[in-house]
């Protein structure tokens, strides 16, 4: 990927292909990427599939994407380490692929690495949320407080198949209803939902879970602060341990197409990549996945802004470091 990369741009600008190395187990990481090329969850969910094909098209249009001095913002990436750790094995099932998922995180976060992953569709979000809690369970006896916040336009706490499958549509059911959410002290919060995407049900299903709380688009347009700044307090209000997970059908299909349930309204481009920066800059953030870039549908707009989101998680990471120093 890097020697591509050079040859098309040169040493006078370099970019993320230069920055990004393999991953390796010997070698200390603090931001790896991780690709889940399934989508047999949205399929069960009756949605369009096509998100399998997601990390490869990140993975094309990457190398090119994002100076490593912003002088915009300021930031230097030079110094950040930051590996591809590969993907999950395409060829799994829908169980076997989860497992290896959960297992991929689990090491990365036992090793101090913060995991950005990559699918998929959106069933991906309940196996990472068990890989961090493994994860970090194996170096501490306890948990006291995890947060997750789902960027989404939907809830995704549909109950399972009648026959009693996980799908794209219940990720967060599970993980509320696994024991250990409610033993790590866990926290749920849905950010930016769409009232017209979510059944009345599955409102006051959120409701009732332990911190569940729901921030419409609509309660998040109407306050003075932006949407970003927003989300900056939730982080910084929020427990020690914070899991940020983005479905990027939350934001306007005019602005990100390429996605199973396209939006007429929905977050900008603009405010998912802020958004991004912010969990980034949080030191809180240990995990953080985005889920149903289908390229199926529309492979280019919206590929380059799911890399602007990952460029600018790493700018943020950068600020966090800058300020931890």
């Amino acid at each position: 990927m890097t020697s591509n990369f050079i040859k098309r741009f040169g040493t006078d600008d370099p970019r993320l292909g230069n920055l990004i190395t393999p991953y390796l187990t010997s070698k200390e990481c603090q931001i790896a990427l991780v690709g889940f090329p399934h989508d047999e969850g949205v399929r069960r969910n009756g949605g369009r599939v096509g998100a399998a094909k997601g990390p490869g098209v990140v993975r094309t249009l990457l190398p090119r994407i994002g100076t490593l001095y912003n002088s915009e913002y300021n930031v230097d990436l030079t110094k950040l380490l930051v590996a591809d750790a590969g993907d999950i094995d395409k060829n799994l099932n829908f169980d076997e692929s989860h497992q290896g998922l959960s297992e991929k995180v689990t090491d990365l976060v036992n090793k101090g690495t913060i995991p950005f992953v990559i699918g998929g569709g959106n069933d991906q979000s309940y196996s990472n949320w068990k890989g961090l809690i493994q994860g970090l369970l194996t170096t501490r006896k306890s948990l006291d407080g995890v947060t997750v916040i789902n960027i989404d336009a939907h809830l995704d706490v549909r109950p399972l198949t009648p026959s009693g499958e996980a799908h794209s549509g219940s990720p967060f059911r599970q993980m509320c209803e696994d024991l250990l959410f409610k033993s790590s002290g866990g926290n749920f919060l849905e950010f930016a939902a769409q009232g017209h995407q979510c059944s009345q049900e599955h409102w006051e299903y959120v409701q009732r879970q332990n911190g569940g709380e729901i921030l419409s688009l609509s309660h998040l347009r109407n306050q003075e602060l932006s949407i970003s700044k927003q989300f900056a307090h939730i982080l910084n209000d929020s427990s020690e341990i914070i899991f940020v997970s983005f479905d990027i059908d939350s934001i306007s299909s005019a602005d990100c197409p390429g996605v199973s349930a396209p939006a007429s309204v929905g977050l900008t481009a603009e405010e998912a990549i802020q958004i991004c920066f912010e969990a980034g800059k949080n030191s809180k953030v240990k995990l953080i996945d985005v889920s149903e870039f289908n390229p199926d549908i529309e492979s280019n707009r919206t590929g380059r802004l799911v890399c602007l989101m990952f460029y600018f998680f790493l700018m943020g990471f950068a600020k966090r470091i800058e300020t931890s120093i």
